[in-house]
């Protein structure tokens, strides 16, 4: 069984120590040993922290620390949420809570960010680990401004393309003509009911509250999609290799 790696700041001198502020106390448990590593790095480089790693999620809640702050990868943190609410009731009341996820995993996890108390990108401000954990303390949570944007949405929906079936995206790129669902079926040679449902299903993958907001992206990003179209197209057509 693993245990918890615990790292401490380096010594200060005498002259500065009278005037430091106690050392945070952050404990660590992510997705991935490489996450672990660039983070562990940053926060060190800043020598402010004292440091916990855990390994899994039952060293987590086995333990009877009392951190400051306690950065959990969104898997972890799911799991946390899901399969034991009650420490993870007792863990946000003594800390602060901030997942690191990936800007793509941002639609899918929307429904759980709301309980922690800060996010931070590993793909896009990881490297301002020290300044989002402070913010993260006073309740607060810097979004790259991408995601301020329609745009910035867009790019995240459009990374998610790979989830439809082939009948899903030719509905999604339909429904940016606005078109009915009998025009829609019609076109693809497919029944009402079941164009109907996969409407259903583009929705819930790409995060849509309705078919109008999928409509206007498809109409928005008609060409993206059409790039991607093309793609998906080059890849059926692509010749198999032979082995040797």
């Amino acid at each position: 069984m693993h245990t918890p790696h615990e790292y401490a700041p380096e010594r200060a001198s005498p002259t500065t120590t009278r005037n430091a502020v106690s050392p945070m106390h952050v404990c660590l448990i992510l997705d991935n040993t490489s996450l672990t590593d660039t983070v562990v790095q940053a926060l060190e480089k800043a020598g402010r922290h004292r440091l916990t790693v855990f390994h899994d999620l039952s060293e987590l809640t086995q333990s009877t620390l009392t951190p400051d702050a306690i950065l959990i990868g969104l898997q972890q943190f799911t799991a946390l949420r899901e399969n034991e609410p009650m420490v993870y009731l007792r863990l946000s009341r003594r800390s602060r809570i901030v997942v690191v996820l990936s800007s793509r995993e941002l639609l899918d996890a929307a429904h759980i960010l709301a309980f922690a108390d800060a996010w931070v990108f590993e793909d896009i401000n990881v490297d301002r680990i020290n300044e989002l954990l402070d913010l993260g303390l006073e309740g607060h949570c810097l979004m790259p401004k991408q995601f301020l944007s329609r745009l910035g949405v867009d790019e995240i929906r459009l990374t998610l393309l790979p989830r439809l079936s082939e009948p899903e995206f030719e509905t999604l790129r339909l429904l940016g003509q606005g078109l009915n669902n009998r025009t829609i079926a019609n076109q693809l040679d497919l029944s009402e009911a079941v164009i109907k449902s996969m409407v259903r299903s583009v929705l819930s993958k790409l995060h849509f509250r309705n078919r109008t907001e999928a409509g206007v992206f498809a109409a928005r990003q008609q060409s993206a999609l059409q790039q991607a179209r093309d793609g998906r197209m080059a890849q059926q057509h692509q010749p198999l290799s032979r082995s040797a």
